[in-house]
């Protein structure tokens, strides 16, 4: 018997034809051999099908206005308003005020002015900065403001925990090397803090809080214990404020 072997060979048939094709999903081959007195020739075809290339729509990298008047309102919050990074302006925040953060909260308006008035850690850290950048106007919200801020500073003061400023722990010296973390503000009808959101960490492997934000990274690098995500937590957040810092806020 003749072998399916293209190549040619000797033969005693006077005469031999033999084809065979067959179809894959995108591509179709064709086989034919013929021989004849002596000698086998071979052909082949190949033809594809391939499909257009389809090039991918990308849109424009849509960059904020910095001199968007809610962006530069959350600048000078942050920066000189808030509570944390200098003493706060009570009047910047709503009556329904609301923050929250990966540890913390909600508290209401009362209870965070409260839990500021305690820590007081711009007092702790004299020279506290959270070098903000980042900042954009949510597409989805445009009256919510979304930055990075990356805290840096050295507690050369005394860290407060409770109200009556009878209870401090030193800051030794530490040196405050924060990692990158997402906060946002919501303002309302007259650009007053409606909602704030801090301490949502972008990289926990950057800086020297060990992963951790907003005031719970000071206390770490401070050397000061605090609990961690859990039923512990919440309880301690139904406690008079500040020692769990949410008064029972639901």
């Amino acid at each position: 018997p003749l072998g399916s072997s293209c190549c040619s060979r000797s033969s005693m048939l006077s005469l031999f034809t033999a084809s065979l094709s067959f179809q894959l999903p995108s591509l179709s081959y064709q086989y034919q051999s013929q021989a004849s007195t002596s000698v086998i020739r071979c052909s082949a075809t190949v033809s594809a099908t391939i499909p257009p290339v389809v090039s991918a729509t990308i849109p424009p990298v849509e960059m904020a206005d910095a001199a968007h008047p809610l962006i530069q309102r959350a600048n000078e919050i942050l920066y000189s308003e808030s509570g944390f990074y200098s003493p706060y302006n009570e009047s910047a925040f709503s009556e329904d005020f609301v923050f929250r953060g990966p540890y913390i909260g909600p508290l209401n308006k009362q209870d965070y002015l409260s839990t500021m008035d305690t820590f007081k850690i711009h007092e702790a850290i004299p020279d506290i900065s959270p070098n903000a950048f980042g900042f954009s106007i949510d597409p989805k919200d445009p009256n919510r403001v979304w930055f990075m801020v990356r805290n840096s500073g050295t507690a050369t003061g005394e860290l407060g925990l409770d109200r009556d400023g009878k209870l401090r722990v030193p800051g030794k010296g530490a040196v405050l090397d924060g990692c990158p973390e997402t906060f946002s503000i919501i303002f309302d009808a007259d650009r007053k803090v409606k909602y704030l959101s801090v301490g949502y960490v972008a990289d926990r492997f950057e800086g020297n809080t060990n992963g951790k934000g907003a005031a719970v990274g000071i206390f770490h690098v401070i050397g000061l214990p605090f609990p961690s995500p859990g039923p512990l937590l919440k309880f301690a957040q139904w406690l008079p404020p500040p020692a769990g810092g949410g008064g029972g806020t639901p």
